[in-house]
Order: structure tokens, then C-alpha cells, then sequence
């Protein structure tokens, strides 16, 4: 009996479990099936005071739909992103696209083969030549999509009234006389203005002034050194260490410079604090947000050589030169072919709305049709690119990484006034013959 039971009740139980799974895989085709997961593609880019518009961001969004990937785009400011790629690059966990500078910045990542070749690509699309240059390899690994920045000095339209300056000096003694004149102004009304807008926390905007006074004092003073007819005894580096030393013995900037960053220095320009601003041409959209187009005026640093030539305007100098700035793609990814079509029509499509809306300089030997006025700041600005004779590069975005970072600290003791211009000149000519 005792077995008999013992079987019924395992026949049972195994009954309830027959029906229990039945009933489970019943209730699973009942289920609806779930579209597959897009692929994912990883975006980092800087979105900061060097873009003019939030299509930067948005635009991915479009692409995402259009390639039927999703795209998880990470904004940072441009030093963050600087130090997440360098991380990213140690640690193998590079995104599927990035935004570089041009110059010599991206050149660790070119040289440890993270970047995708895109030679490819970039045959696509007419691209001028300018603006595709390839690496010392003969390789390219940018698209380009962001126009050149190029080194100009703005000058504050309200404060200039106030103070009834007319334009932006032309000649070092105007400079001088304007340091002076502003000093006498804050005597007389009890007021804090700085002749020099300045923000050397970040160690950049003082290499690029003594960059700007060199190529003002002779144009042609980097390309001699790079190809050896001078190095860095040459009179013309002791002359502009020697300028940059007066105007920090005379207080040609605000009080708190050296603890002030870029994005500060930037924001007590627009709050009318400076009289002159030297900057790159990337913040010119920033400026027109917050100033207007009638807030400030563009224009060149001063002439400082001994003769004054009326031509010392067309020669400029911009940030990257050699290699434009644009996107690059990991070399690693699972998905790269596509990010590297995605990326092109991101290029396309930023190019055109750059040229059509906002007056920037076409990279491509495509003509679109003419639309609203440009604002006046840019069409000078381009009338200043269109007119130059020569272009000098930063000499920071040309020096290897590890130099140039030991040039920006050199500098930055000049501005302090760690250094004279005597001692400047004997450090200086051990860090930068170095990059030889």
C-alpha cells in the first residue's frame, strides 16, 4: 500500500510540473518579439566657447537615425578632453570617435595606431587641399570639420568709447601710450580696467602673445629658426621677451592674471574689464552671442617692429597650421567602417551650415547658395585670412607634445616675472632646440 501511495504522489507531482512548464512556454509565444538593440557608437567631443552653434551635438542625433545606430555623444571643455584621450589611450578605452586639434597635438595617437586610416573617406568629398594635409606618414586619420583658428586681438567697442580709442593700436608705441593712458584713467576715476585682457592659469594665452610679438617683430622668424638660419640667441626672441617684460612691469594686464584660466579671461572681456583681448578666432561666435556684432571690433596685434609697415595686418598666424582639426576614428572598433561613413556626412553637413549661417571658411571646392548677412566681426575676419601674405603657425602646435608643454611653462615664468628676458632666452634656447 505504502508503494502504491508513494507512486501516485510522484506521478502527481510530476503531473504539476509537466503542466507548470506548459503553461510557462504557453505564456512565452504569447510574448511580442522585441526589435533587435541597435549597435552603439561612443562620441567625445569638446563643445565649448570653439564651436559657434549646438548642431555640433544635435547633428549626431540625426545621423543616429539615418544609420540606424544610437550614438551616445559626451560633451567636455577642451582641457578635459585632452586629458580623457591621453587616459583613454593608456587604458585601451579609446571611444568609437573623437574630435582632435590639429598641429602636432594628435600626434601620440597617430604614432601608438589608434586612429583609423581615412584616406579612403576623405577621397569622397572635395576637400581643398589646405585642409587635408596628412601626417609625416603620408597617412590621414582626420576628417577635418572645424575651421583653422587663427591668432587675433579683439578689442571691447563700449570700453573703447568710454575712453575715446578709436581702433586698436597699429604701431608698439600706440600700445605703449594706451597702457599709459589707461593707467591714468583708473587714477583719475577710481576704475580697474587692464589695458590686456589676460588668463595665464592655463599657460596658453601668454605663449601665444609672445608668439604673436615675435611674428610681429619679423614674420618670417619661426620658418628661419625651423630650417636653422637662426636659432634662439637670434635679437628678434630677446626683443619680444623684452616687450612682454615691460608690459608686466607696467601692468598692461589685470591684477590676477596669472591665477585667471582662459574661460575666465574670456568672461571679464565680455564684462568690459580689457580694452584688448589677443585670442584666437574660435571665440568669435561666443563673443557675438554676449557682446553683439557691434560689441568689439577684430583686428591684428600692433606692428613692433622698429619701421612701421603698413602691411604688418597680412601676416597671421593660426593655432593648428598643418593638420585641421576634426574627427578621428578608433582604430579598434567594432563598428568602424560605418563611424568613418557617419563621421563624413557629419563633416558635409557642418561644413555647409558652417559657410551658409555663419560666414566661416569653406573647406570644401563646393559652392552653396548665398544666404543672410554675414556678421561683421566674421567678414572681417575673413577679409584678414583672404589678404594674408604669410601664415605662421603656434609655435606650441608645432613642437613635439613633451616640448611644447616645457615651452608653455617657460613662458608662463616670463609672464610671471620669474624671468627676465635675458634668463628666459638662455632657458628657452635649451627647451625648443631640442625639437630639432
Amino acid at each position: 500500500m505504502r508503494n502504491l501511495r508513494y507512486r501516485v504522489m510522484a506521478a502527481l507531482l510530476t503531473a504539476i510540473l509537466f503542466l507548470g512548464l506548459l503553461a510557462g512556454c504557453t505564456q512565452t509565444t504569447n510574448v511580442p518579439e522585441q526589435d533587435p538593440a541597435k549597435a552603439e557608437l561612443e562620441v567625445w567631443t569638446f563643445f565649448d566657447k570653439n564651436v559657434p552653434g549646438a548642431y555640433y551635438v544635435f547633428l549626431w542625433d540625426t545621423l543616429a537615425e539615418q544609420y540606424g545606430y544610437e550614438i551616445n555623444v559626451k560633451t567636455y571643455s577642451t582641457e578635459q578632453l585632452k586629458d580623457k584621450l591621453k587616459v583613454a589611450l593608456v587604458c585601451n578605452e579609446l571611444p568609437d570617435i573623437f574630435l582632435v586639434w590639429g598641429g602636432s597635438y594628435p600626434d601620440y595617437l597617430f604614432d601608438a595606431g589608434a586612429c583609423m586610416p581615412v584616406d579612403d573617406y576623405i577621397s569622397r568629398v572635395p576637400f581643398k587641399e589646405e585642409y587635408i594635409q596628412p601626417y609625416k606618414d603620408g597617412v590621414h586619420y582626420i576628417i577635418p570639420c572645424l575651421s583653422d583658428g587663427y591668432e587675433v586681438v579683439y578689442g571691447n567697442q563700449s570700453l573703447m568709447e568710454e575712453l575715446e580709442i578709436e581702433q586698436i593700436p597699429q604701431t608698439w608705441e600706440e600700445l605703449e601710450t594706451l597702457v599709459t593712458k589707461v593707467a591714468a584713467y583708473n587714477e583719475e576715476y577710481g576704475t580697474s580696467y587692464a589695458t590686456l585682457e589676460l588668463g595665464e592659469k592655463d599657460s596658453y594665452l601668454g605663449e601665444m602673445l609672445y608668439g604673436m610679438i615675435v611674428n610681429r617683430i619679423d614674420p618670417y622668424a619661426y620658418e628661419k629658426w625651423q630650417n636653422g638660419t637662426i636659432d634662439f640667441s637670434a635679437p628678434v626672441f630677446l626683443e619680444a621677451a623684452q616687450k612682454v617684460e615691460w608690459m608686466v612691469q607696467n601692468h598692461a594686464f589685470p591684477e590676477n592674471y596669472m591665477e585667471k584660466g582662459d574661460a575666465e579671461a574670456v568672461r571679464d572681456f565680455i564684462n568690459k574689464e580689457a580694452v584688448l583681448f589677443p585670442h584666437q578666432s574660435t571665440i568669435i561666435y561666443h563673443l557675438i552671442h554676449n557682446m553683439g556684432e557691434k560689441g568689439f571690433l577684430v583686428g591684428q596685434f600692433p606692428s613692433c617692429a622698429d619701421a612701421y609697415d603698413e602691411t604688418y595686418s597680412q601676416y597671421l598666424m593660426d593655432t593648428n597650421h598643418s593638420l585641421t582639426p576634426g574627427i578621428c576614428i578608433n582604430a579598434k572598433s567594432e563598428y568602424k567602417e560605418d563611424a568613418a561613413s557617419i563621421c563624413l556626412e557629419f563633416a558635409k553637413q557642418v561644413n555647409e551650415t558652417n559657410v551658409t549661417e555663419y560666414g566661416y571658411q569653406n573647406l570644401m571646392d563646393i559652392t552653396y547658395p548665398e544666404t543672410g548677412d554675414v556678421a561683421k566681426p566674421v567678414s572681417d575676419l575673413n577679409e584678414m585670412i583672404a589678404s594674408a601674405e604669410k601664415i605662421t603657425p603656434d609655435w606650441y602646435s608645432q613642437l613635439p607634445q613633451e616640448t611644447g608643454d616645457s615651452w608653455q611653462n617657460l613662458t608662463k615664468k616670463l609672464f610671471a616675472g620669474e624671468l627676465n628676458a635675458q634668463e628666459f632666452i638662455k632657458e628657452a634656447q635649451e627647451c625648443v632646440e631640442t625639437a630639432h
